[in-house]
């Protein structure tokens, strides 16, 4: 839907002629399904779902053209529950603003995802056709985009041959920290990427920083136990030697695919997630994965992959543990029409000294775990 910026044209006083090229278009996902869990806490489980494929949203985005190859540009996002109507606790998950120009780039203002989701994060299957559960342990990576940020300037240039970058910073917005130390770093974060194409091949690096991201919750990141703003809360976010919370998150992560045949695609990704907490210990998770889609018909794809990830505590109280995870998903998605697809997913874990824990659901009370889960998705 596109609605022409009547009212602004009318409140500048200006011809409606002046401003045809302004829009503003809402659009949306709506997911729902249903899951089962053959250990979710120790219990078999049935539960209705939504967005298991992708977040249920409304989306609403908006361009002016400013002449000689320049845009303002805003979008908002504002995720819901498609089972009960509830929103997610903010009114907008992503809300930012900004300047686009086909020769320099775009530079953002607002909260957003990081650089990492742009360049890199697509080459996972969870973010293709794996959906939530099929995300690396924990999504420690963050390539389900479990966090985003807020307070940030972000820069995505434009392609040079296939080549693009960008970078994003998210600001902490404090000016002192409690102990009346600066408080510049106390939940800041710093990411940067960058990605190519070129015909059948694609490839992704990126970098991922946070600062303390449990010392505020107004900083860039929502702090754990700060209610519905406790988006950065997940499984490794406290030490496991006296629950200390993170002094530092960095990511690194790497991709590529290649697509043979017009119909197979290639792909796998590299993920180091590293995690120092406040009591001197620390967590190293090393994500391996290859996975392969088959486009079948125009309108059936299915997929395979498989994911190791090895872990490593150390630091005193945290013992020798070094936990492991070994993952399938398999996927398919049949498409009924261009808005409108069905999907079946299926995720199956084993854990190598831990307990298996698929995201998004209660880890299990063993170290196997199987989650399948199928739906529809309409976009709008």
């Amino acid at each position: 839907m596109t609605l022409v910026a009547a009212s602004c044209a009318w409140l500048a006083g200006a011809p409606l002629a002046a401003h045809a090229q302004s829009s503003v278009t809402l659009s949306g996902i709506i997911d729902a399904g249903i899951l089962y869990a053959n250990n979710s806490g120790g219990h078999s489980d049935w539960s209705t779902t939504s967005g298991q494929l992708t977040a249920s949203r409304w989306i609403m985005t908006g361009s002016e053209d400013l002449g000689g190859g320049s845009h303002a540009i805003f979008r908002l996002m504002s995720p819901f529950n498609v089972q009960n109507g509830h929103g997610t606790g903010r009114a907008f998950n992503v809300a930012y603003v900004g300047l686009a120009d086909d020769r320099f780039g775009t530079v953002t203002v607002g909260r957003q995802w990081d650089t990492t989701i742009d360049t890199v994060s697509g080459f996972a299957t969870n973010e293709t056709w794996a959906g939530y559960i099929g995300a690396h342990v924990g999504d420690a990576d963050n390539t389900n985009a479990s966090f985003k940020v807020s307070n940030t300037v972000k820069y995505a240039s434009p392609q040079f041959a296939g080549l693009s970058f960008g970078a994003t910073y998210g600001f902490s917005n404090q000016a002192a920290a409690s102990d009346g130390s600066s408080g510049f770093a106390n939940n800041r974060l710093m990411s940067a990427g960058a990605a190519y194409t070129r015909g059948p091949f694609a490839a992704g690096l990126g970098f991922l920083q946070a600062d303390r991201p449990d010392a505020q919750p107004a900083g860039a990141l929502g702090a754990p136990g700060a209610g519905v703003y406790d988006d950065y809360e997940n499984t490794f976010s406290g030490s496991i030697a006296s629950t200390a919370g993170v002094k530092r998150q960095r990511i690194w992560l790497a991709g590529a695919s290649y697509r043979f045949f017009g119909a197979l695609t290639l792909g796998g990704m590299y993920s180091k997630t590293q995690y120092r907490y406040l009591d001197a210990t620390a967590l190293t998770l090393d994500n391996y994965e290859a996975n392969l889609t088959w486009q079948i018909t125009p309108a059936w794809q299915t997929g395979v992959a498989y994911i190791r990830t090895n872990g490593r505590y150390s630091g005193t109280g945290t013992g020798d543990a070094q936990p492991g995870w070994d993952q399938i998903n398999l996927g398919t998605e049949y498409a009924l029409s261009r808005r409108t697809t069905l999907y079946l997913i299926g995720v199956a874990q084993q854990g190598r000294h831990a307990a298996a824990q698929i995201y998004g659901v209660s880890p299990s009370s063993t170290r196997r775990q199987l989650v399948v889960t199928s739906g529809i998705q309409h976009l709008f």
